[in-house]
């Protein structure tokens, strides 16, 4: 079935789906400047020249830019003199240009060479100008083998079987979380590697001009995305070309967080933009004669270590607490410490865990093996009847409506989330260690713990007591179906604090925690809490916990 996926037959669709695109968002823009006078051309052209001004006056970002600063001002002056027709071809034009670049590509070979020859997409990152400045070198070649096993570092769990017979039925909208700029390349892998489908997906356009993923961003069917274009006609566009590529029986991947999850917390408030367009794009199908059912999989990605850990959860800390939190480099844009992240991980088991949880249709509903929706009772509906209208019993398009089908399925997936994270061992130990060092300084708040970054040493029969004590009440909220585990947390107590421990002084630098013979020394407070915050959503009362750890 893989070779038969949708996305092997993009290149030969490639010119028709821009240009549909490009039809449909012109036509819209059109259309809607008729019905309404502050719609018009010269008012949507003006608006559009006035943003993307003011934006390339201050902000100058990844790629090339469609249009130069010097271009939009003079559109803007050039406005009042124009014809509607010559406004039309400016608008025609524009559409085209936003569609074009936004457009992806789909090279076999490529994506043979990502998932056979690096089943992860890093290999091009060992060249020998840039392993000499890491750490370790010498463990090079140890690191290489054991890539060979990463069916044993990835783990991929869920109902695999009921996603592959919903792929042959009709469309798949898988809808992972999101923690890092790996996510794509490592979900990428893991869809392969369990007989799934390959993705289209939107990717930030800064990952289209990053040395460590352009050359894979611009092959393996992703599309762009610049998140710094906030106007509407480029939304217009986006939102087009997801439609499009979903009527066409394309499987998609969205991000409902928007963007990578800078504190670590379980994903709750989504961005459904992107969503949305599986309601219109089932809808559409509908009214062309076609029951091209669309399945909404929500997945979880889970790892052990994050490689941007750092950076994320101070940009989280400066976003929520004020501006003295300033925001570094991202590691990603880093070679030379992407490569030492592999190397570290590379050793460990189980770095990361993908677990799928249990599919629905684009209106929240449960699907059974055979691909039909089912209500809360298990009975069969037919999920044309959601965008059936009441009075004629034509099949209608109704943006109002399907704003609310999407919100509904958006908490479904916030839900799913929630159930099937994977805890591991990093994330309990750093809770433990976190809480731990707050029941030291109660009148402190998280900010002020993260500002004095003092070097605290919590002994070591404080840690196993609290971790003991999270693992129990885990395993607790596991049995009620509220979180999963990896089978780390189901090891010897003691097992469990050296792996998690060994995860947290592994990678970053300065490492997050140091080994003392009395315990463990805590040097980033900062990368304690973004740990912590993945086990800290479940609704322990972590204080009572510590109180019982601390006193026992």
């Amino acid at each position: 079935m893989m070779r038969d996926a949708p996305l092997f037959r993009f290149n030969h669709e490639r010119s028709f789906l821009i240009e549909e695109v490009t039809r449909r968002v012109y036509n819209d823009v059109l259309l809607n400047s008729r019905r309404h006078p502050k719609a018009a051309l010269e008012f949507v052209l003006n608006e559009i020249a006035f943003q993307e001004s003011e934006r390339l006056r201050s902000n100058s970002g990844p790629g090339d830019e469609i249009r130069s600063r010097g271009w939009w001002r003079q559109m803007a002056r050039n406005l009042r003199e124009m014809t509607e027709d010559e406004k039309r071809d400016v608008l025609k034009e524009l559409v085209h240009v936003y569609t074009e670049d936004t457009a992806g590509k789909f090279d076999p070979k490529v994506f043979k060479f990502a998932n056979n020859v690096l089943p992860v997409g890093l290999s091009f990152l060992f060249k020998t100008q840039d392993l000499r400045q890491i750490p370790g070198i010498s463990e090079v070649g140890e690191a290489v083998k054991h890539l060979r096993d990463l069916e044993e570092r990835v783990v991929v769990e869920g109902n695999v079987e009921h996603l592959r017979k919903l792929a042959r039925r009709g469309t798949l909208v898988v809808v992972p979380t999101h923690s890092s700029n790996m996510d794509s390349i490592v979900f990428g892998w893991a869809l392969e590697n369990s007989g799934l489908p390959p993705v289209t997906y939107g990717a930030g356009k800064n990952l289209f001009t990053n040395p460590l993923t352009s050359f894979f961003m611009h092959n393996l069917g992703a599309y762009k995305v610049d998140r710094r274009i906030q106007h509407d006609l480029y939304k217009h566009v986006l939102k087009a070309y997801s439609q499009v590529l979903l009527e066409r029986g394309y499987h998609s991947l969205f991000f409902p967080g928007g963007t990578r999850c800078r504190s670590n917390i379980v994903e709750k408030k989504l961005k459904l933009g992107l969503l949305g367009t599986s309601v219109t794009a089932y809808t559409k199908n509908l009214q062309a004669g076609k029951d091209q059912r669309i399945y909404v999989c929500p997945a979880t990605i889970n790892y052990n270590l994050v490689l941007e850990a750092e950076s994320l959860i101070k940009e989280h800390l400066r976003r929520e607490g004020g501006a003295q939190y300033l925001l570094e480099n991202d590691e990603f844009n880093q070679i030379s410490t992407v490569i030492r992240f592999v190397l570290n991980t590379v050793k460990m088991s189980a770095t990361t865990v993908i677990r799928f949880g249990e599919p629905m249709d684009v209106f929240g509903n449960a699907v059974g093996l055979d691909g039909e929706s089912l209500d809360d009772r298990g009975r069969l509906i037919d999920p044309a009847e959601f965008v059936r209208s009441v009075k004629t019993g034509e099949i209608v398009e109704d943006a109002t409506r399907d704003r609310e089908y999407t919100r509904y399925t958006g908490t479904k997936i916030a839900d799913s989330f929630q159930r099937n994270t994977v805890l591991l061992p990093a994330s309990v130990v750093g809770l433990a260690l976190f809480e731990l060092l707050r029941a030291r300084f109660p009148k402190l708040d998280v900010y002020q713990l993260v500002r004095m970054n003092f070097e605290e040493t919590i002994p070591w029969h404080e840690i196993r007591a609290a971790v003991g004590e999270l693992v129990s009440e885990f395993k607790v909220l596991r049995e009620r179906g509220k979180v999963h585990l990896s089978s780390n947390l189901d090891l010897p107590l003691d097992d469990i604090v050296d792996q998690g421990i060994l995860s947290l002084t592994m990678y970053h630098i300065p490492a997050a925690i140091d080994y003392v013979p009395s315990g463990v020394r805590i040097n980033k407070v900062e990368l304690l809490l973004f740990y912590a915050n993945r086990a800290s959503s479940f609704g322990i009362d972590t204080q009572e916990l510590i109180k019982r750890a601390i006193t026992s």
